[in-house]
């Protein structure tokens, strides 16, 4: 099954905004969350953001997902 990286992004990023407990208290409509994921699928502080917390995300709990670091 191909999917192209794009859509899957999109969808990803739609699915988070929509059921994100905290995402969900700005009230974001339709057009704010299409905006929004448009505007961050090229954007390289966005995609440095997200390396970052998920770095410090793993180094923090990754031994509860099974992951051992040397």
């Amino acid at each position: 099954m191909n999917i192209d990286p794009r859509q899957a992004f999109r969808a990803f990023m739609k699915y988070q905004l929509e059921n994100g407990e905290g995402l969900t208290e700005l009230g974001l409509n339709e057009e704010d969350m299409d905006n929004f994921i448009l505007g961050v699928e090229d954007d390289s502080f966005f995609y440095d953001k997200l390396d970052d917390f998920l770095k410090e995300f793993i180094e923090d709990h990754g031994d509860e997902y099974g992951i051992e670091f040397n």
